[in-house]
C-alpha cells in the first residue's frame, strides 16, 4: 500500500492528472484567441517562447518542419501537405490552430488527433520548468511547445506547423523549417498587423529563414512584391503562384471539386477533392508546390499519380465549406474575415442555385464584421437567422441583423442560442433547401455535433 508520502511525490512529479486539469490550467491563462481585450505587446513576443524550447531541449528540432502561415487558406494547405508527406512514408506531425470541436484536434500524429494521455504527458512535461517561465506562457505558447514534445514522443519524421497570427512574432516562429509556405494575404488582425496589405505581408514574411525556399501564393502586386524582396534578403529560392504553378482546370461534381494542377512541368490531372469551393484547388496547388520542393531536396520521394490523387481525396476540411448532405443540406464554414466570407458566399450561390438557403450568422466582435456581413449577402440566401456563441468575442445578434438590414433592406431573425438558432434555420430550409452555418469557428463546433446528430436521426 503506498504511503502518503509517495503518493504527495507522484502528485508533484505529474500534476495533470487528466484532460479536465489541463483545461483548468489553460483557462487560467492568457487566451488571446478569447479575449483581444489584452496588450498586443504583452502577448507576441517571442521571448517566451525561445527560452521554453531551448529549456525543453528544443524539441522542435528532433524533426523536420514545414511553416505554413497567411490570411486564408494555411490550415487547408497544411492538412493536403501533411497527407502528402504520408502517402511519401513519413510519419507526420500536423499544428493547427484554432480547434472546431475539441482541443486536441490542434496536435495531430499521422492525421489523428493525439490522446488525452498524450496532451497530458506533454503537460506534465512542461509543469517543470522554470516556475516564473511556465507560470508566464499564454494558451498558445502553451499548446504550441506541448506540439513539439508529442511529436518528439512520437518520433515523427516531419511536422506540418501552421502560424497562429500573423508571423514575425508568433510563437511557433521558433522552429528552424525546411520550407516556408505563404498562402494569401487579405485583412485580418489589422489590430496586429497592420492597415494595409504590404504591412501585413511584411509581418508574414517574418517566418521566412536564410536560405529556405519559400512557397508563396499570394497574386496581388503590392504584399507580393513585399514577400520577394524578403526572399531576397534572406537568398530564399521562392516558387511563385500562376508562375512557376497553377491551377490548370476545376470543375465541380456534386459536392466535390475536380481539379488539374501545373507544378513546375510536372502535371497531376482529375485530382478529387471533398469539398466544392475552388479555393481549395488553389490550396492543393499550393500543397504540391511544397511537396515538390521537399522533393527536389531530397526530402521526400516523389508520389506516384495515384498516391497523389488517393491523398488529396481523403483530406478533410473540418468547418472549410463543409458540406453534409441531408434533408436539408447543411454547410459548415468557420469563415471569419471579409475574404473567406467572400469565397463561401460564391461557393454557396453557384452550387446551391434554386435552392433556398438560410444563414446562421456568428461573428466575433474584434473582426472587420459589417464587411464580413456585407460579403455574406451576396451567398442569394432567403433568410439569415443571427445568434451568438458563448464568450465574450462573439458580436451581438441585434448588431449582426442591423448590418444586415442596412446591406440587404431586409429583415433577419435573431435567436440568441445557436441551438434554437439552428433548429430554425432547418424548419425554414425544409427538406429541399441549404443550411449555411458560418462567421466564427466557435460557432461552426457548437453547430457540427448537431448536424451529425440531425443526419443520424434522418437515416
Amino acid at each position: 500500500m503506498e504511503s502518503v508520502s509517495e503518493r504527495e511525490r507522484e502528485s508533484l512529479a505529474e500534476p495533470f492528472r487528466s484532460l479536465a486539469d489541463v483545461q483548468t490550467l489553460l483557462d487560467s491563462r492568457i487566451n488571446y484567441e478569447a479575449d483581444r481585450q489584452i496588450s498586443a505587446e504583452r502577448i507576441f513576443t517571442l521571448d517566451r517562447m525561445v527560452r521554453c524550447v531551448e529549456a525543453l531541449g528544443r524539441p522542435d528540432r528532433t524533426f523536420r518542419t514545414i511553416h505554413v502561415a497567411g490570411t486564408k487558406g494555411k490550415g487547408s494547405v497544411s492538412r493536403l501537405l501533411a497527407a502528402l508527406l504520408r502517402r511519401a512514408g513519413l510519419r507526420v506531425g500536423l499544428y493547427t490552430s484554432p480547434h472546431v470541436e475539441h482541443l486536441r484536434e490542434r496536435i495531430a500524429v499521422d492525421g489523428t488527433p493525439i490522446g488525452d494521455a498524450e496532451l497530458v504527458s506533454a503537460f506534465n512535461v512542461l509543469a517543470h520548468l522554470d516556475e516564473r517561465l511556465f507560470r508566464d506562457l499564454t494558451v498558445f505558447e502553451l499548446l504550441t511547445a506541448a506540439a513539439f514534445l508529442a511529436f518528439r514522443e512520437a518520433q515523427v519524421d516531419a511536422a506540418v506547423i501552421e502560424v497562429g497570427i500573423g508571423g514575425r512574432l508568433d510563437a511557433t516562429n521558433v522552429i528552424s523549417p525546411d520550407l516556408c509556405v505563404i498562402t494569401t494575404i487579405g485583412y485580418d488582425h489589422m489590430d496586429l498587423l497592420g492597415d494595409t496589405l504590404e504591412q501585413i505581408a511584411k509581418e508574414k514574411s517574418g517566418i521566412l529563414k536564410p536560405g529556405v525556399p519559400l512557397v508563396c501564393g499570394v497574386t496581388e502586386e503590392g504584399p507580393r512584391n513585399i514577400i520577394a524582396a524578403r526572399a531576397t534578403d534572406m537568398r530564399a529560392p521562392m516558387q511563385l503562384y500562376q508562375r512557376d504553378y497553377d491551377v490548370t482546370s476545376f470543375l465541380r461534381t456534386g459536392y466535390h471539386g475536380v481539379c488539374s494542377v501545373r507544378v513546375d512541368q510536372l502535371v497531376w490531372q482529375g485530382l478529387e477533392l471533398t469539398t466544392p469551393a475552388q479555393f481549395m484547388a488553389t490550396n492543393a496547388a499550393h500543397a504540391l508546390a511544397a511537396f515538390e520542393v521537399l522533393a527536389q531536396r531530397g526530402v521526400v520521394t516523389r508520389l506516384e499519380e495515384t498516391q497523389v490523387r488517393d491523398a488529396l481525396g481523403a483530406t478533410p476540411f473540418p468547418a472549410c465549406c463543409e458540406v453534409f448532405p441531408g434533408q436539408p443540406t447543411v454547410v459548415v464554414d468557420g469563415a471569419h474575415n471579409a475574404m473567406a466570407a467572400a469565397a463561401l458566399a460564391e461557393v454557396i450561390r453557384i452550387v446551391f442555385d434554386g435552392r433556398d438557403r438560410v444563414l446562421v450568422i456568428g461573428v466575433p466582435r474584434d473582426k472587420d464584421v459589417e464587411a464580413i456581413i456585407d460579403r455574406l449577402t451576396e451567398c442569394g440566401a432567403a433568410r439569415a437567422i443571427f445568434t451568438r456563441y458563448p464568450g465574450a468575442r462573439a458580436t451581438s445578434p441585434d448588431e449582426l441583423a442591423r448590418l444586415w438590414m442596412a446591406h440587404t433592406g431586409t429583415t433577419g431573425l435573431i435567436v440568441e442560442q445557436p441551438h434554437d438558432a439552428f433548429r430554425q434555420a432547418v424548419n425554414l430550409a425544409r427538406e429541399q433547401g441549404v443550411v449555411v452555418v458560418t462567421g466564427s469557428l466557435h460557432l461552426a463546433g457548437i453547430i457540427r455535433p448537431l448536424v451529425r446528430q440531425q443526419k443520424q436521426q434522418s437515416v
